[in-house]
């Protein structure tokens, strides 16, 4: 059985240390660090085999990618999508999930 985020969220808080809970909400930020990842990982989250990517070029011709993972524990599911980052690129290959490419929406 699968939930939104939203549903899976009102319980979720109580998993975590209180000192140690990194709040976030998609309503609120598009995008989460990897510090929530990991919290959820500690917490017994499962990632998904899979992750997507986005990778979007910014100015300068600089570019950044957006890892799309899902995890999943007792029936229910979490998107967090988080910045790539050193934690996120070796959260990847250790676990040696599987990469899908998404194609961005160009900025305009």
């Amino acid at each position: 059985m699968s939930s939104s985020f939203y549903s899976a969220s009102t319980s979720v808080a109580q998993e975590f240390n209180v000192e140690e809970y990194r709040h976030w909400s998609p309503l609120s930020q598009t995008y989460t660090s990897a510090d929530v990842l990991q919290q959820y990982l500690r917490a017994g989250w499962q990632l998904a085999e899979t992750v997507k990517v986005e990778t979007f070029t910014l100015g300068a011709g600089r570019r950044v990618s957006v890892y799309h993972f899902v995890l999943s524990k007792d029936g229910r599911e979490l998107r967090l999508p988080i910045v790539s980052s050193p934690f996120v690129l070796r959260t990847v290959m250790e676990r040696g999930l599987k990469i899908i490419r998404l194609e961005a929406e160009p900025k305009h």
